[in-house]
């Protein structure tokens, strides 16, 4: 299996002030499925000290993103996307 590291990008749930568009990178294996996907995502958040941080993932035009329960925004993690 190859693993590669791709690029998520977070947006938050309800979209409270403090809350804005982040991105994060993930490793995962090549053509893993949405269940896969999550996994390596809560165990990217836990890492990084933040818990129950992932709502749901979803699609648009622009590929695969996140939706980030808002609460996760108040610690300090991605990149803010500008």
């Amino acid at each position: 299996m190859r693993r590669v590291m791709t690029t998520f990008r977070c947006v938050p749930r309800y979209g409270y002030d403090y809350a804005a568009v982040r991105t994060i990178d993930v490793d995962l294996v090549e053509a893993s499925g949405d269940r896969a996907m999550l996994e390596a995502l809560n165990l990217w958040f836990a890492g990084h000290g933040v818990a129950d941080a992932v709502y749901d993932i979803d699609y648009d035009d622009d590929g695969c993103f996140v939706i980030v329960n808002d609460e996760a925004y108040l610690q300090n993690w991605g990149e803010e996307l500008l």
